[in-house]
């Protein structure tokens, strides 16, 4: 097997993404990723740069002078910038959550959390990142004191430095409103938001609430052309299409009547249904539009994902 020359070592190991941190002193040190693990499970540690210590909130490097090992520390308050690529595992959180597993996203997502506690309002620290999906771990998981007791904390490191904390906050308080069927509220608030707010996650999620209270309140074609409008608009965002594919076609089913018999509405809320199952197969809102669809587009898409032929399919030969 060749062997990449050391000059293009040394350039691909430039190019890898690495994690530093930033102090009021201008000092910047590059830190262990403790998200990085071997093929063991472990962290992966390299001895020249930094790691947390979480049980006294600081960081700790490893120099030598001469013969002599130097620990040199710093506390997390003296942070002032941080630099980290994405994590790993919150894309397997949101996998989690996408698939109904959102108690063992939790519990993933709260090792990315502790690290960062300290240092949650400084800029680039990935804790609000990581916060939004624990906001969707706990939305998935319909647990009301989990909500409040995580919006409290939200709120209670919220001193307006972080605009995308803030608009988090806004989002759980709307959760809320939508948990205790205030929909109308939901929607008022929604609209003021939408108008404030931008980021394509956001705007994504809430059009999701407003589609549902929407939905909750009966103006089915509302709900339809908001649910639509985060695969038109906010496509990229992946994880919120289950949820507005599902709404859409309930909102399509909400339409169907004697009077709109001729525009077939519930054969185009099927349509969304069979796009719903066929991308999003393991998701929890395919399994609901399975319950949804005819009995045989049920069966085709049991087979479907078992591995077996299709109706219609030609049978191996």
């Amino acid at each position: 097997m060749r062997t990449l020359a050391p000059a293009l070592l040394l350039l691909a190991a430039a190019a890898l993404p690495a994690q530093v941190v930033t102090f009021k002193s201008g000092e910047r040190w590059e830190v262990n990723n403790p998200f990085q693990l071997d093929a063991k499970g472990q962290p992966v540690v390299d001895a020249k740069k930094a790691r947390f210590n979480t049980t006294f909130d600081r960081l700790e490097r490893k120099t030598t002078s001469g013969t002599i090992e130097v620990v040199a520390n710093r506390k997390m308050e003296e942070v002032v910038q941080i630099e980290w690529p994405a994590i790993a595992q919150l894309d397997q959180a949101r996998q989690m959550i996408l698939r109904g597993e959102a108690a063992n996203a939790l519990e993933l997502v709260e090792t990315v959390l502790r690290p960062f506690d300290k240092v949650k309002k400084v800029p680039g620290s990935p804790w609000v990142t990581a916060a939004i999906v624990k906001l969707d771990a706990i939305d998935r998981l319909d647990n009301d004191a989990a909500l409040a007791a995580f919006l409290s904390a939200l709120e209670s490191v919220d001193d307006g430095s972080n605009a995308e904390l803030a608009q988090k906050i806004k989002l759980a308080k709307l959760i809320q409103k939508a948990r205790r069927g205030e929909h109308a509220a939901v929607v008022a608030d929604a609209d003021g938001l939408i108008s404030q707010f931008d980021g394509a996650d956001t705007l994504a999620r809430l059009h999701i609430l407003k589609g549902a209270s929407l939905l909750a309140l009966k103006r089915y074609e509302d709900a339809m052309n908001t649910y639509l409008r985060v695969p038109v608009f906010y496509g990229s965002q992946q994880e919120h299409l289950p949820k507005a594919l599902l709404g859409a076609a309930k909102a399509f089913r909400g339409m169907d009547s004697p009077a709109t018999k001729s525009q077939r509405l519930g054969e185009v809320a099927n349509t969304y249904l069979r796009e719903l199952v066929a991308t999003f197969p393991v998701s929890v809102e395919a399994e609901e539009a399975k319950a949804l669809l005819p009995r045989e587009d049920r069966q085709a898409a049991e087979k479907a994902q078992s591995g077996l032929p299709t109706q219609g399919a030609a049978a191996p030969q």
